[in-house]
């Protein structure tokens, strides 16, 4: 009988099989948090170009239209601020977790639950700067810009407010769909037991 070691068969328990969500929210995570940094550079940029822009055209005398949009522009400077500096600590945070869960660490979980809790803290301070500042600055603005270019408000002026309110704190609840998502499913128990037996 030949005393050639016999080849032992592939584990097949849980924690021995990779789960395949790893591999994509670890990929997923990458291409988000490099796409958020991304928009985030170019919001800094555009920041600094603004006020430029904004003394050259009231050199160039403006119209009221402008000289609205202008005040708009400035009024915002807060929350566009503090909307940066929020997607800039996220995007960190996700292409983190991103990167450790490619790598299989052991700590990926913890720093995708991280990246999740952060990203929904960010959301939902979103959404109150969106509705005390943002909101009532552009309403206001359009509201400006209506009566100056129309002599009287239409009826429509106050419906429109409501669907922008509706439409941008839609979209702050879309985008908390993917952080749940990664909290729910990274959390379950074959990833955790993977990342602990072969995790690095």
């Amino acid at each position: 009988m030949s005393e050639k070691e016999i080849e032992q068969p592939l584990s097949m328990s849980p924690e021995d099989i990779e789960p395949g969500r790893i591999k994509f929210f670890g990929v997923c995570h990458i291409v988000f948090g490099s796409l958020g940094l991304m928009n985030v550079a170019y919001g800094i940029v555009m920041q600094f170009l603004r006020e430029p822009l904004f003394r050259v055209t009231q050199t160039g005398g403006p119209n009221r239209i402008q000289e609205i949009q202008n005040v708009m522009y400035r009024d915002l400077a807060v929350s566009i601020w503090i909307n940066i500096g929020m997607a800039l600590v996220v995007g960190i945070l996700i292409l983190r977790a991103g990167i450790a869960l490619t790598k299989r660490r052991q700590s990926s979980v913890r720093l995708s639950n991280a990246y999740a809790l952060s990203s929904l803290i960010a959301k939902a301070i979103g959404i109150l700067v969106f509705l005390l500042v943002t909101l009532p600055v552009i309403g206001g603005a359009l509201t400006a810009m209506l009566a100056e270019s129309n002599g009287a408000l239409p009826g429509w002026t106050e419906r429109l407010r409501v669907l922008i309110g509706a439409i941008g704190v839609g979209g702050f609840l879309l985008s908390t769909i993917y952080p749940l998502c990664t909290f729910v499913m990274l959390n379950k128990d074959n990833v955790q037991q993977h990342l602990a037996k072969h995790g690095t």
